[in-house]
């Protein structure tokens, strides 16, 4: 497994068989092998998950499938999506997945999960890998909101990771985002205490990578800090 980090949320991951795009918002696409089909994958609809520009990698690819969140179609319908250059025949031809379904594409399986902010995160089964990418699936706390909410959100995050009770998953792409401030490690730490992950990408961090030494000193991290990438395996592409 080769993992790039492109961008915020945006990595790409070349398998033996496959390459798989997620969540592209802005950056350098990496080189693509043209002999691989390749998966691009979009959570949701927020203007840093999801970027028109993805499509041009059709013109350029010959063999791209592109696996949305529903979301993105019901914001944008086939008229916004028109709009914005994609033809009919491509447009025809995605793939929009709502919460808790599950497809399969050639030699993927993708589940889906319940984002806790908007559209979907993904579990990608494919040549002997598991790929987890959470998209805006997070416990999203912040302070100075109303307890019982913040509770409830903490809840329901909770029950979504309860999901992955024994699954094992390779590599997982997950939300570290210092805009929580005190808590933006809670979902994180919660996620790399209760699944069984092998290597933990931290994203949506707002290029701050203070965020991974902030991870790291936290006593909490010492069980699993070993298995979370490092801020120097990004540096290429900051």
């Amino acid at each position: 497994m080769n993992v790039s980090y492109i961008g915020h949320s945006g990595f790409a991951v070349e398998l033996a068989g496959c390459t798989l795009l997620f969540d592209y918002y802005q950056g350098v696409f990496p080189p693509f092998a043209l002999d691989k089909p390749l998966y691009v994958f979009a959570s949701h609809a927020h203007q840093d998950h999801f970027n028109f520009a993805i499509f041009e990698l059709g013109k350029a690819h010959p063999n791209v499938t592109y696996i949305l969140s529903r979301d993105i179609k019901r914001k944008w319908s086939a008229a916004g999506f028109a709009r914005h250059g994609v033809s009919k025949e491509t447009y025809d031809a995605l793939v929009f997945l709502g919460a808790h379904e599950t497809k399969r594409f050639g030699p993927l399986c993708v589940e889906t999960f319940a984002s806790t902010d908007a559209g979907v995160a993904f579990l990608i089964s494919a040549c002997g890998e598991t790929i987890f990418h959470a998209g805006d699936l997070n416990d999203w706390v912040w302070e100075g909101e109303p307890p019982e909410e913040n509770q409830a959100m903490t809840a329901r995050f909770q029950a979504e990771v309860g999901r992955l009770s024994g699954r094992r998953i390779d590599a997982a792409f997950l939300v570290l985002d210092p805009r929580q401030e005190a808590d933006f490690a809670q979902g994180f730490d919660y996620f790399m205490r209760h699944t069984d992950t092998v290597r933990a990408y931290p994203m949506h961090f707002w290029n701050d990578f203070s965020v991974f030494a902030r991870l790291r000193a936290l006593p909490c991290s010492a069980p699993y800090r070993g298995r979370v990438a490092l801020e120097t395996e990004y540096c290429a592409q900051r």
